[in-house]
C-alpha cells in the first residue's frame, strides 16, 4: 500500500491526561502544525467522549458514572478504558487535507487494518453496507470503513476538516499495541518519520487555554457553548 505523506512528525505522548486536556492538546495540534502529525496518547482515569452533534440528555441514562467530554470531530460514544487512542492531523495548508470525507476515512483505516494485519492480527478488514449498525455506541456499530474483525469493532474514529485542516480522531479497542506498533504504523502513513518530544511551549499555553475555555466547560459538554467568543 502507498503511504499517504512524503512526511509526518509523531508524537508518543508519554503523559496520560485527563479528557478535556486531551481534546484540548489536538485543537491545538492542528492550530499549530506545518506538517501531519500522529499524536498516541492515554488517559489518567475512565473517560468517555461524545461527538460533536450528539445529544447528552439523551444519552445520559445510558453512560457509565465516568468523566464525559464531547470531542471537536463527529462520531459517536466512545469509551476510553482499555483502547489505544490515536488523533492524526493534517494542516489546511497540506494537499491530503483536502481528501474527500470519505475517502480520507477510508485511506486512514485501511492503513491501520492492513497494520494490524501485520502486528498479528490476521481477519482485520475494512466494514462494508452490510456490515453497518445504527447505533449511537460506536463500538457497537461500524460505520462505513471502520476496523473490524469477524463480528467485532476494532477500530473507529471521528472527522472534522475546516480552515484548519483535518482533524482525525481513532480509537483501537480489543487488541493489544505497543510503542513500536504505532512507530511501524507512522512508516506505513509516510516516507519518513520524525518523532518529536514535548510540544513548544506555546503550543502547550494555547491547549491550556482551549481545555479551561471550551472542553473541560460544563456548557461544553452540555450543548457545545463555550468562552471562547468566536
Amino acid at each position: 500500500m502507498a503511504t499517504l505523506f512524503d512526511e509526518i512528525e509523531l508524537w508518543l505522548d508519554p503523559e496520560v491526561r485527563e479528557g478535556s486536556l486531551n481534546m484540548a492538546l489536538d485543537q491545538a495540534w492542528l492550530e499549530w502544525g506545518q506538517q501531519p502529525l500522529l499524536r498516541v496518547y492515554g488517559w489518567n482515569e475512565p473517560t468517555v467522549t461524545i461527538g460533536y452533534a450528539q445529544n447528552l440528555t439523551k444519552l445520559a441514562e445510558a453512560l457509565p458514572a465516568w468523566p464525559v467530554v464531547r470531542r471537536w470531530t463527529g462520531g459517536g460514544v466512545v469509551f476510553h478504558e482499555r483502547d489505544h487512542t490515536y488523533t492524526l492531523m493534517v494542516p489546511a495548508a497540506h494537499p491530503w487535507a483536502l481528501t474527500k470525507p470519505v475517502e480520507s476515512y477510508r485511506l486512514i483505516h485501511a492503513a491501520l487494518a492492513e497494520a494490524l494485519v501485520v502486528a498479528g492480527y490476521a481477519g482485520c478488514r475494512l466494514a462494508e453496507e452490510a456490515d453497518l449498525k445504527d447505533l449511537p455506541f460506536c463500538f457497537e456499530a461500524p460505520a462505513l470503513h471502520d476496523v473490524i474483525r469477524g463480528a467485532n469493532k476494532v477500530a473507529g474514529a471521528g472527522q472534522r476538516r475546516g480552515k484548519l485542516g483535518l482533524l482525525h480522531q481513532g480509537s483501537v479497542q480489543q487488541v493489544k499495541l505497543d510503542d513500536a506498533f504505532w512507530r511501524r504504523w507512522a512508516g506505513q502513513l509516510a516516507g519518513n518519520v520524525r518523532e518529536i518530544g514535548e510540544p513548544a511551549a506555546g503550543l502547550m499555553e494555547r491547549a491550556v487555554e482551549l481545555d479551561s475555555k471550551r472542553y473541560r466547560l460544563p456548557q461544553w459538554r452540555d450543548a457545545r457553548d463555550d468562552d471562547l467568543g468566536s
